[in-house]
């Protein structure tokens, strides 16, 4: 077993030498004495290229990799400073084991590069490490490297994102959002912006060239009005493709969900109104029969209260069982029928693969639902009619807002792990990172 105190060091590298380690008392902090055995002959002034001279002595300490857990390890190098005989400028020896802009060893620094595909957070490299949150931030700057030389190398080979999808985020707690924008076809986050309204959207097209966008043919949303007239704004020939799972999601909620609460709640007060009804002067038989008659609006209520994921799901998915009891109900709920033949409808056209049957088929879907005199179905389709070449595009493109969103688990992982990040702009560099293709299989490979 090696121990602490049993570590002798001598050596040579890179015109410094090592003379010996020492211990703290309590172990928990070692440090490696380094001193210059540059030859001063050898150094030129950088300023005019003179000889120079030993003008001072100093000492400079940088962090390494700790040699066992629970201890700090610090490098102390003893340098020169000198001064040129010509100009009498000074100027401090160069360390070449010092990662630029910090005080850690490369070797650190490399080490903290590691856990970046592996999303552990800064404060548990901070624990780990012992250095500083902003030295790590500063190592990490990989991010920034790593982004720059992906996109020059897709510059140099001529490509151009054809298929985007915007999507939003929650970043912190109280609604606080931000929207990414991603190549569906290459899997890159090309942006990531705080928000969601039109203010903050339009950032993406100052901060990302015109001529990089030129090629844009589709871009898959949800149905933000923000997202919506920006993209028509600065991208004119590209499609708007309305996300299919928005559309339903939000059909789901505000039209089955409404009518199926509406009709449970009116089997509930018609259970009060029956058992009300009853009282000491009604006979045997009556009350009897009331009482069924109260039991089985309780149990109609039930089953509606239950019905929800029935309704919601694709019916070649249903069992046989889940299907027979929904055709039950369905055959004594008419509104909630029509809403839910709808729906089926609109599945099916989201499947077509022709433009011009897409619009006729929406076309006849909104005025059916404005027939209907259903309320919440009526409310929908005139506000969605408006959006209704948007909604038939996707049968040219049959795209989605489904890619992003599988992404936003990993942003929510990465957000988790590092328990929220104070730096809104180094998130988001993160996401950007983690988007990369080899990044995200390396983060796989760890997951």
């Amino acid at each position: 077993m090696l121990y602490l105190d049993d570590i002798k060091v001598e050596f040579e590298s890179q015109e410094f030498k090592g003379t010996h380690i020492e211990i703290s008392p309590d172990k928990d902090k070692s440090v490696l004495f380094l001193e210059s055995v540059r030859s001063t002959q050898t150094v030129r002034c950088p300023y005019c290229g003179d000889s120079v001279y030993i003008y001072e002595n100093g000492q400079v300490k940088l962090k390494d990799i700790p040699i066992q857990r629970g201890t700090t390890h610090i490098w102390n190098f003893f340098i020169h400073r000198y001064q040129c005989n010509c100009c009498h400028e000074t100027f401090t020896e160069e360390i070449p084991f010092k990662y630029p802009g910090t005080r850690i060893a490369y070797r650190a620094a490399n080490w903290i590069k590691g856990f970046l595909p592996q999303k552990m957070s800064i404060k548990a490299i901070q624990e780990l490490t012992g250095i500083h949150w902003d030295t790590i931030r500063k190592v990490q700057q990989i991010m920034d490297e790593a982004i720059w030389k992906r996109e020059k190398m897709l510059r140099e080979e001529g490509y151009k994102p054809r298929i985007l999808a915007v999507d939003e985020f929650a970043i912190h707690k109280g609604h606080s959002y931000a929207t990414c924008v991603m190549d569906l076809e290459q899997g890159d986050i090309l942006w990531v912006g705080k928000g969601r309204a039109m203010k903050y959207f339009e950032k993406f097209f100052e901060d990302v060239p015109s001529d990089s966008l030129s090629a844009v043919i589709a871009v898959a949303m949800d149905m933000n009005a923000s997202y919506n007239k920006l993209v028509t704004k600065h991208l004119p020939k590209a499609r708007i493709i309305y996300d299919r799972f928005h559309m339903q999601s939000q059909f789901g909620r505000d039209v089955l969900g409404a009518v199926r609460l509406d009709e449970a709640r009116r089997h509930k007060a018609k259970e009060k109104e029956i058992l009300a009804d009853i009282s000491d002067d009604t006979d045997k038989e009556t009350m009897k029969s009331r009482k069924q008659e109260a039991k089985a609006e309780k149990q109609e209520y039930s089953q509606l209260k239950k019905l929800r994921w029935s309704l919601l799901t694709n019916s070649d998915k249903l069992s046989d069982s889940k299907t027979e009891q929904l055709q039950s109900i369905l055959q004594d709920h008419h509104y909630l029928a029509v809403c839910y033949a709808m729906k089926e409808e609109m599945c099916r056209l989201y499947e077509l693969t022709d433009y011009q049957q897409a619009v006729i088929g929406w076309t006849k879907w909104f005025q059916a639902a404005k027939k209907s005199d259903i309320p919440a179905l009526v409310r929908f389709a005139v506000q969605k009619e408006k959006r209704l070449h948007s909604l038939a595009a996707h049968a040219i493109y049959s795209i989605s807002t489904g890619k992003p969103e599988g992404f936003n688990n990993k942003i929510k992982v990465a957000k988790r792990i590092g328990y929220g990040y104070r730096d809104d702009d180094f998130f988001f560099t993160l996401i950007r990172y983690l988007s990369i293709p080899s990044v995200r299989s390396r983060s796989h490979k760890n997951s």
